[in-house]
């Protein structure tokens, strides 16, 4: 049997710009080939069993050939796997997805191409750039930079009689070499130019001048590869339509917990943050813990919902039914502990959002009865400072990701919007040793703080109200201000 092969284009560097088509292939995917400008957070949409090689073409390193590339392909997809060729852009755009694809069709591999948004595009729309405007262009022309013969390359003579807007991708090398020509072939000295560096990652940065100026001014603002260049009469609306560049956190660096749901990181997104994560400690070690003796427990106080899981399973270790405890009271501290619990038609004498609400001390500390916590390691600490009752452990958590601090560097600030994800920034701190002491750190509630003043940090910013809107804003008074 013979697999598929999809050639799929990432987009420019923004993940929310791949296409639907894209991420259900990505999310279909038994083996992922991927390039080196390819944003890694598309990795997201990955199984976990899927097999990532790295074909990326690295500049000053050798490279993998593209007789290489293609038999990875070609193999994978005899062996009847998902293979998804994901590069950089749209795979017909300068991407070599042509000769990829003639390989497929010579193998006898069935293979779709998925296209994606070019940088051509997308690169000056993040800039301001509109590629084509009445009156000021009404066509627009799409060129490689990466000469390999600086003369004979591209026909200068042809172009210079182009009127509409000229783009060159992979052209910083010989920026030099693409205005001389352009000007000795009748370009206007005056006429407009831009570049844009990292166009639509958060990263993005852009200058514009003329074919006479550019080159000094991409000299003495160090821009790099990778850019576009963008010559045309559209450039002079750069800095009145440039959006992506004016958003109010572009180009900070805010550190925060890695989450698929919540609504933190789009916030920040939207507001132009790059967002640097940290990974959360959901690998759950399953601990050994005894039962106690039914005949004297009273009542039973859940504090997570795995604790909650693993207390069930352990039941069933021992043959209890959970109906043979109906002379027990149960209460949960945490809203999705509680739901969890109602869920399972639990009713509850009590419920809290944290260990110290007024509920629950009020049931552990004006009462006889006889208590039992049902708790993970990391909150056994917290709990016996407040309670004297015993504390079944059940499990303790691990970060779910490696820790990478050499990537966690340059940083604005933490936003840390509950005790979570507090607890799992001072742990990761304190395993990598990173010295995050003077970054202000921004919390949502009491909770949150507390776990930070307990572990001896003092730059903390409660926001002024408890919602995750207000981190987004609080963000923006403390970066913003420290611009002026």
């Amino acid at each position: 049997m013979t697999g598929f092969v999809s050639l799929l284009g990432a987009g420019p560097g923004d993940v929310e710009l791949i296409t639907v088509k894209g991420a259900r292939r990505l999310r279909e995917a038994d083996v992922l080939v991927y390039d080196r400008l390819v944003n890694q957070d598309l990795f997201s949409y990955l199984s976990d069993k899927c097999q990532l090689i790295d074909v990326g073409k690295k500049p000053g390193m050798p490279c993998i050939r593209q007789e290489e590339i293609e038999r990875i392909l070609i193999e994978n997809a005899r062996e009847n796997k998902r293979v998804v060729r994901l590069k950089s852009g749209d795979p017909y755009i300068f991407g070599r997805g042509g000769e990829e694809a003639q390989a497929l069709v010579e193998a006898g591999i069935p293979f779709e191409i998925v296209p994606g948004v070019t940088s051509a595009i997308a690169g000056a729309t993040y800039a301001g750039i509109p590629m084509t405007f009445r009156d000021k262009a009404t066509s627009f022309h799409v060129f490689t930079g990466h000469l390999q013969d600086e003369m004979e390359s591209l026909n200068w003579a042809a172009i210079s009689q182009l009127k509409g807007t000229l783009v060159f991708l992979m052209g910083m090398k010989h920026l030099s070499v693409i205005t001389r020509e352009l000007v000795n072939n009748g370009f206007s000295k005056n006429t407009p130019v831009a570049i844009v560096e990292w166009a639509t990652h958060p990263s993005q940065r852009s200058i514009d001048g003329t074919l006479s100026t550019i080159e000094e001014l991409a000299l003495k603002e160090d821009m790099k590869a990778p850019s576009i260049i963008v010559v045309g009469d559209v450039v002079s609306f750069r800095k009145e339509l440039n959006f992506y560049e004016h958003l109010p956190l572009h180009g900070k660096r805010i550190f925060l917990q890695d989450s698929t749901t919540g609504k933190l990181p789009v916030y920040l997104k939207d507001d132009g943050a790059t967002l640097v994560k940290f990974p959360s400690r959901t690998q759950v070690n399953k601990l050994s813990f005894d039962l106690p003796d039914w005949s004297q427990v009273d009542g039973m106080v859940f504090t997570d919902t795995q604790s909650w899981i693993l207390f069930l399973s352990r039941l069933r270790e021992d043959g209890i039914d959970l109906r043979s405890l109906s002379h027990i009271q149960f209460a949960a501290i945490g809203h999705h502990t509680a739901k969890t619990l109602e869920e399972a038609g639990i009713l509850l004498v009590a419920k809290g959002t944290q260990s110290k609400d007024p509920s629950i001390k009020d049931l552990l500390e004006k009462t006889d009865a006889s208590w039992y916590l049902v708790a993970p390691e990391h909150k056994l600490a917290d709990l016996r400072s407040l309670y004297d009752f015993p504390v079944l452990v059940t499990h303790s958590l691990a970060f779910d990701k490696e820790l990478r601090p050499q990537d966690w560097t340059n940083l604005d600030c933490v936003c840390l919007p509950n005790s979570v994800a507090a607890a799992n920034f001072v742990t990761l701190v304190e395993e990598t040793g990173l010295d995050l002491q003077e970054l202000p750190i921004i919390v949502m509630g009491e909770t949150t703080r507390d776990k930070l003043v307990e572990a001896g940090y003092s730059r903390i910013i409660e926001t002024d109200q408890p919602t995750i809107l207000a981190i987004r804003d609080k963000c923006r008074d403390i970066l913003i201000k420290e611009n002026l």
